[in-house]
């Protein structure tokens, strides 16, 4: 594996643990708190970064399954639909994210239903005040490297709600699975550390099916945040009727853009999958590099974690590569003083 003399705070270990943060989190959401909600209309994750990716991830993944909307909330104020039919997952790993705060004050001035996931902070504060359960997490994190307690906190608790399909044994499968991954991800000149040396010097482009946006969003969250670097997304089909257009000029840049294709087969139909084909031809004497990382695994949830596993790996071999310290995040600890100011 990869070396960063400059992981002071360990983000290595962090993105290592993951399959066990999984195991313990699973549990942590088996709460029988059935009783406490009637049927919602829609359930909406009201959450910032790190803390609100788990939103999205559920929407995606329970796309096909879920009979109302998954939905997120970024900001500090709540959709005017919102009211005592909706669930509100208030996600915020310190429990102090202002904008969630004030998310979260206006639910219950709405008399929606709520469920607090975080670790300490006022918004678990706020919880006990009110009464409304908390389901809570290890403190010490960034809050990025505080998925894999996040999402399966939440998976496991709307499973356990609303008859989500998705057993134990499903989670055992992506726990082996993601484990024998952290393996091979270790391993010398393997496919993302090999993609992480030709991205050195190059500008990331990432492509996926649209429904898997939000695995697209991890990546380019992680490679902000662990790796200091610009990125851009994008998916198919939408990509198709606007951008490969304006991937043309200035050409010096276009050239060092490195594309990199996500593929997830349970994600896509044939169209999407002959998409991407015919993409691949017109662009690739366009951008300098195409690269096809594709997902592992059997099921939905499956090719879901094995593609952002990749990503978490990729932003750490990358920042090793670039001589930074993957966990500071010094511009936004600067906007958020000068905010309280």
């Amino acid at each position: 594996m990869i070396i960063n003399a400059n992981d002071i705070s360990r983000m290595k270990e962090k993105i290592l643990e993951f399959p066990e943060q999984i195991k313990q989190s699973w549990k942590n959401g088996k709460v029988p708190l059935t009783s406490l909600y009637r049927k919602p209309s829609q359930i909406l994750v009201c959450g910032m970064g790190g803390s609100a990716i788990a939103g999205d991830l559920l929407g995606d993944l329970l796309f096909g399954d879920s009979m109302f909307p998954v939905l997120v909330n970024r900001g500090y104020e709540l959709p005017r639909f919102v009211n005592e039919r909706s669930l509100l997952l208030i996600s915020s790993y310190s429990g102090n994210t202002e904008e969630t705060i004030a998310a979260m004050r206006e639910g219950i001035e709405r008399k929606a239903m709520i469920i607090v996931f975080t670790s300490n902070g006022t918004i678990e504060k706020m919880a006990h005040e009110h009464g409304l359960p908390a389901i809570t997490f290890p403190q010490g994190y960034p809050p990025r490297s505080a998925l894999g307690f996040s999402f399966f906190s939440m998976l496991g608790f709307l499973r356990q709600c609303f008859n989500i399909p998705v057993e134990d044994t499903a989670i055992d499968d992506l726990i082996e699975l993601l484990t024998s991954l952290r393996a091979t991800l270790q391993q010398d000149n393997n496919e993302i550390a090999i993609l992480a040396a030709q991205l050195k010097e190059r500008i990331p482009l990432v492509y996926i099916s649209t429904l898997l946006r939000s695995v697209a969003f991890r990546w380019q969250t992680q490679i902000n945040e662990n790796s200091k670097t610009f990125i851009h997304i994008n998916v198919l089909p939408e990509a198709n009727h606007n951008e490969i257009v304006g991937l043309e000029f200035p050409h010096t840049l276009v050239k060092k853009m490195h594309l990199m294709f996500l593929r997830a087969p349970l994600f896509e139909n044939k169209q999407i999958d002959k998409r991407f084909e015919i993409t691949a031809h017109i662009l690739k004497n366009a951008v300098g590099n195409i690269t096809t990382i594709c997902a592992e695994g059997k099921s939905k949830l499956e090719q879901v974690f094995t593609l952002l596993y990749k990503g978490d790996f990729l932003s750490f071999y990358l920042s090793a590569l670039l001589n930074v310290d993957p966990t500071p995040v010094k511009r936004i600890d600067e906007l958020k003083t000068k905010l309280k100011q």
